[in-house]
């Protein structure tokens, strides 16, 4: 018998230490080829797939669903044959009678209420967890997050919660972001309060698998972090088993890692950690596999424990600090660990001010332009000094600039690439970033890891002050207010990296940039240039309205319009006429075909396995009712994925067909909505419904399929002999003869995956060749290959006469390239003839929205004859597709 494969808790992320086995994928005793998906494990950051590359048959002991599991632990096994294979609960390893440690159980946490805390409503002590509930925990959303602030609550108790859903928002140290969960159920109590601070990992709500089981309470405390006590030397636990929670102290963003140590092997989060808190790994044994160190044994070495401050108790009372002061201490006392030194320059400031303000650019841009044209010419000051006694010399220059915000501190927004971008770029950028600071709408990578960073207080009257270089830096500016030897600008540096006659020079070259900025000459004029304003480069209509977007439609064109709207900050609405986004490309197009395709590709494939030498798969059987559960499964679960997101990002979607009533407003039908995602909606009669006002509005409706006036289509159409593009997936099995009736990309495609099904397919197409879009070679190559096979048939030059008949008995006539007349007798005929948009509903006139030749005229940047109303996708023409 050959050795068992161990199947491990893999590390997923450099900040991973253990995974919770969220579902098995593979049963026991099944067959597992190499790449398969075989479970889902919770990180702490998501759910990802455990893939596996070998072959085998899953065998116990596997580590149960909902257990935690140490990364490197094992969670199961396979096996080479399925004599070999073990129960789930098996008590050893396969190939082996050498017991194994149980699987720890769930887990489960619960809170519980000091005796001096006020008790939850109706008497009694604090509520506990519901039992067999999933823990919804403080999630790690950036570096340097230990702890979170509940700002609110989206969900209320009771509420049905899918997969995806936003539950509550909570502020980290730089952001308000959304919590998400990834499992469905029913949001329980006992929930942490608004304003409560939380450690990051400990509960704060649960969800139960019905409404019967909900707990309506909440916690009149937030879960307090235990206190810190001497931490005895880590020890390896069972696999499954539930592991203590280790304080994690903050740590600077860009923290640089420790070297690998010299006798062992440590995670990268170990080295993080290490590089750091500046601890040797050398010092420090690891208790993970094979003596691997992991984060826990960093920060239960007695290095870091004897490594304590002195503190000084001041008398009085004090208030918690906010996430962002507590991250603003932290890094600062990593950055007083650096040996600084100061340097000061007057800088004449006339010169550059006149400039910018001719081309519209903010002073503080343009400061930042000439720091980094003079950092190219001085690198050293781009450097940063990594423990323990290596230096890391980075090209691209990324200065953040500290921003004050109102009763939120400071931010440091990070312009990158400065020295390679240019300055009208930069400006509409930084003008975003501004913006989304003070509505704490930035994301981690946009305030993290800065190059090179300025404080600029030359608008408070300060006459000079010092700044401190933060983490992962080895400079900073301080600018302060311009006097009569012109604006004070100080250079801390970390002595490591930079020498005095370094800052010196650099400073030398930065005041020349600033005092001559003949560099911003060739610049264009914000206006002119920069790509955001491209973009934007009209102001929204002033105006009391409901949304400042509209968009209508939610396929693959209005969809991702809407996401990147609201990203820039406006309020939009997003109206479909399906109960779930996606459109076209998800529900009739694009996704359900490379479902059957990858069936097709399976079958097709199995032809060529005995020219391998492998025998006995060239017979495939498809099971039609599988494929097409699984098609729809695929579907439903993308679009509830997508409206989640969609609504997590705080689109507002609203179902309905809308109309327009002027040129800003839109009348939404909801009169004939429908829950079937998978049918193609129907306006309605217009008696239910709303009005709406916006400043913008975006069509993107799409386009349904085109059935040209052939003789008997009609007819086919109504008794579902005839199939369209919308139809098609509606077949109740797969038919024995099939008629396609054009040679475009839709055409071809279902030819071809219905000829490798086993139906015989005759392809009529009216030009000389399929595929008029692409290259005629390639036409020409693809018709041989598909010609090959003797269940599919291209005739093109062929002129189709009439289409007769009823489902599983229907009559295809035509003319062919010879002028003859043919008949095909076929099961069905698929018309795949194009697809043209459907404008009238939409009332395009009543806005002066101007149509010509069946689609609406638009210019080279959407947008149509009314200058505040867009249009894209197949409303205006063109290759008619979404990839």
């Amino acid at each position: 018998m050959s050795e068992p494969y161990t199947i491990k808790m893999p590390q997923l992320s450099d900040t991973m230490t253990e995974g919770v086995v969220v579902s098995w994928e593979k049963n026991v005793g099944d067959k597992v080829e190499r790449g398969d998906v075989v479970a889902q494990v919770e990180t702490d950051k998501a759910i990802m797939d455990v893939e596996v590359f070998r072959e085998g048959y899953l065998s116990g002991p596997l580590a149960p669903v909902d257990s935690t599991v140490p990364v490197g632990e094992p969670i199961a096994y396979l096996v080479a044959t399925p004599e070999e294979v073990l129960p789930a609960d098996a008590d050893h390893a396969p190939g082996s009678g050498v017991p194994v440690s149980p699987a720890g159980k769930p887990e489960t946490e619960t809170a519980t209420a000091s005796a001096a805390e006020t008790p939850a409503a109706g008497g009694g002590s604090e509520a506990e967890a519901p039992a067999d509930a999933y823990v919804i925990k403080m999630p790690q959303l950036s570096d340097t997050m230990t702890e979170g602030v509940l700002v609110s609550w989206e969900k209320a108790v009771g509420d049905k919660v899918e997969r995806g859903d936003v539950v509550a928002q909570v502020e980290t140290d730089k952001a308000v972001m959304d919590v998400e969960v990834f499992r469905e159920g029913y949001l329980s109590g006992p929930l942490v309060p608004e304003d409560a601070t939380v450690p990051v990992g400990e509960p704060i709500g649960y969800l139960v698998d019905s409404p019967d089981k909900v707990i309506d309470t909440t916690r009149t405390t937030a879960p307090k972090a235990e206190a810190e006590k001497p931490a005895e030397k880590a020890k390896p636990v069972p696999a499954g088993t539930q592991k203590p929670k280790t304080h994690v102290p903050a740590m600077p963003p860009g923290a640089t890692p420790a070297p690998r140590p010299k006798h062992a092997n440590a995670t990268p989060y170990a080295r993080q950690l290490a590089g750091a808190h500046g601890i040797d790994l050398n010092s420090i044994t690891g208790s993970g596999p094979g003596g691997l160190i992991v984060a826990a044994d960093v920060l239960n070495s007695e290095v870091q424990k004897t490594a304590t401050k002195r503190i000084y108790q001041v008398p009085g009372e004090g208030r918690p600090m906010t996430p962002m002061e507590k991250a603003v201490a932290h890094n600062m006392e990593y950055s007083l660990s650096m040996p600084l030194f100061h340097v000061t320059v007057h800088v004449g400031i006339d010169a550059l001010k006149a400039a910018s303000k001719a081309k519209g650019f903010s002073l503080t841009v343009t400061l930042a332009k000439a720091a980094a044209l003079a950092i190219q010419k001085h690198p050293v000051v781009n450097a940063v000094y990594q423990h323990e006694d290596r230096i890391v010399e980075r090209e691209q220059v990324d200065v953040g600039i500290a921003v004050e915000t109102e009763g939120m501190g400071l931010v440091v927004p990070v312009l990158r690439d400065v020295v390679n971008r240019g300055v009208a770029e930069l400006a509409a950028d930084w003008k975003d970033l501004v913006d989304r600071a003070r509505a704490r709408r930035l994301k981690p990578e946009e305030y993290s890891n800065p190059t090179f960073t300025i404080s600029n207080m030359g608008m408070l009257g300060v006459s000079q002050f010092d700044a401190i270089p933060s983490p992962g830096t080895s400079a900073i500016f301080a600018i302060a207010t311009v006097g009569p030897q012109g604006m004070p600008v100080t250079m801390t540096a970390d002595h490591r990296i930079i020498n005095g006659a370094d800052a010196a020079k650099f400073l030398n070259t930065f005041r020349d940039l600033v005092e001559n900025p003949a560099w911003l000459d060739g610049a264009p004029t914000a206006t002119a240039a920069a790509p955001k304003a491209a973009k934007f480069d009209f102001t929204l209509p002033e105006g009391d309205w409901d949304y400042d977007v509209v968009v209508i439609g939610g396929g693959p064109g209005g969809e991702d319009c809407a996401r990147d709207l609201v990203e820039h900050g406006f309020k939009v609405a997003m109206i479909n006429d399906s109960p779930l986004p996606g459109g076209e490309c998800l529900w009739r197009g694009c996704i359900p075909s490379k479902a059957w395709r990858a069936a097709a590709d399976r079958i097709r494939d199995r032809a060529h396995d005995k020219l391998l030498g492998i025998k006995g798969t060239d017979k495939p059987k498809l099971d039609w009712q599988q494929l097409e559960k699984h098609r729809r499964e695929v579907l439903e679960t993308r679009g509830k994925m997508a409206l989640n997101t969609d609504k997590g990002v705080k689109i507002d979607v609203i179902q309905g067909f809308a109309s327009f009533v002027d040129d800003h407003h839109v009348f939404i039908d909801t009169g004939a909505n429908i829950t079937d995602p998978f049918t193609r909606p129907q306006p309605g009669d217009g008696k239910k419904g709303r009005t709406v006002s916006f400043a913008v509005a975006v069509i993107a409706t799409g386009a349904p399929p085109f059935v040209p006036p052939i003789p008997g289509a009609q007819k086919g159409l109504e008794s579902g002999g005839v199939l369209t593009s919308d139809t098609v997936w509606n077949l109740p099995d797969v038919p024995k003869r099939l008629g396609v009736i054009g040679g475009g990309a839709i055409g071809v495609e279902m030819a071809q995956i219905f000829q490798d099904f086993g139906t015989k397919v005759l392809l009529l197409e009216g030009q000389d060749r399929i595929l008029a879009e692409v290259e005629p070679e390639v036409a020409k190559q693809l018709t041989a290959i598909l010609d090959a096979d003797p269940r599919l048939t291209i005739e093109t030059s062929a002129r189709v006469t009439g289409i007769q008949g009823e489902p599983g008995a229907m009559k295809l006539t035509y003319e062919g390239a010879d002028g003859k007349k043919h008949t095909f007798s076929c099961d069905y005929v698929l018309m795949a003839t194009g697809k043209r948009p459907v404008l009238e509903p939409l009332k395009l006139d009543q806005a002066g929205v101007a149509v010509e030749n069946g689609v609406i005229q638009a210019d080279e940047r959407c947008r149509t004859s009314v200058p505040h109303i867009f249009a894209v996708g197949d409303v205006i023409g063109g290759l008619m597709l979404a990839h």
